[in-house]
This record gives C-alpha cells, sequence and structure tokens, in this order.
C-alpha cells in the first residue's frame, strides 16, 4: 500500500486528493479479472516489459520506484 504527500494531487477545480495504491505481484495467474464495482470500467493484467499506454503517472512513478520497471 502507498500513499503520502507525493500522491497529492490538486484538480483543476480546486478538489484536492491523496491517491492511495495497491500493488499487487502474481505469478502464473488463472482466469479472468472481473470488475465488481460501479466506479471501474476496465480491468486487465499487462506486462511490465513494455510501456504501458496512458499509465496513470503516480503508477509510473512508483512502479520504477519500486523496481518492477527500468527500461521504460
Amino acid at each position: 500500500m502507498l500513499s503520502g504527500k507525493e500522491m497529492y494531487y490538486k484538480y483543476p477545480n480546486g478538489d484536492e486528493i491523496y491517491n492511495v495504491m495497491a500493488i499487487f505481484e502474481a505469478q502464473e495467474v488463472l482466469g479472468h479479472p472481473r470488475i465488481n464495482d460501479h466506479e471501474s470500467y476496465e480491468l486487465q493484467y499487462f506486462s511490465l516489459d513494455q510501456p504501458i499506454d496512458n499509465i496513470n503517472p503516480f503508477t509510473k512513478h512508483y512502479l520504477k520506484k519500486t523496481g518492477y520497471i527500468s527500461k521504460w
């Protein structure tokens, strides 16, 4: 679980948030991910060997910081 002052964001309308991120590492996963709430619209697995289109800047920062990505 990650959060803190580095994950602060102020929206153009003035709303302020602190993001909270959970990073899970999985190996040999079976099945397909499912959305079970009304806040999400997409969920998928992906490899960290290649850049990910439209990755959230906070996600990219912490994946680099934790050593999960280093090539891109």
